[in-house]
């Protein structure tokens, strides 16, 4: 996965700043309950013969449960994790963002700079020959960047991860 380069650095810096963690089930949580409600309204306020409202209630308040559980099975269950910021104590966010080829030089320079002013005017695509992926916290305090170009069906890190601390 092309986030875990950052990810290795960002668990190796001093202090526990940053620390692995399970995804929070929350948001699954959250779907799982509004299916459920839903089911609820469905059956307490919903007369039988008002056809499609009762179809369509039904329908999204059991997709909701179904993909709310599942989510909370597989968090609970997956050994995957994330970095969580521990002095903000929140998780940290992705970003990638694409550029041309031709935008190489100008892209590494600033972030060995770590001029995030000058990133964020650069011109982005469509196209992934070069990916910027950025891993902030909540507050900007930490952001790391890695610059990987597309070769030869691969993304490959042009040179070693920028952690700028705030």
């Amino acid at each position: 996965m092309i986030t875990n380069d950052i990810c290795k650095v960002l668990y190796a810096l001093p202090g526990g700043v940053v620390e692995p963690r399970r995804q929070p089930i929350t948001k699954p949580l959250v779907t799982t309950i509004l299916g459920a409600v839903l089911l609820i309204i469905n059956l307490v306020a919903i007369d039988d013969r008002a056809g499609a409202l009762s179809m369509f209630t039904m329908l999204a308040g059991v997709t909701l449960l179904i993909v709310g559980l599942v989510l909370i099975v597989v968090r609970l269950t997956s050994s995957t994790r994330v970095p969580y910021h521990t002095p903000s104590k929140r998780y940290m966010c992705y970003d990638e963002r694409y550029y041309d080829r031709a935008q190489l030089a100008e892209l590494r320079r600033y972030v060995d700079r770590g001029d995030r002013a000058k990133i964020d005017a650069l011109p982005t695509g469509n196209i992934s020959a070069v990916t910027l992926v950025e891993c902030s916290a909540a507050d900007d305090s930490l952001v790391a960047l890695a610059i990987y170009e597309y070769i030869e069906f691969e993304n490959r890190l042009v040179e070693r991860v920028k952690v700028i601390a705030r």
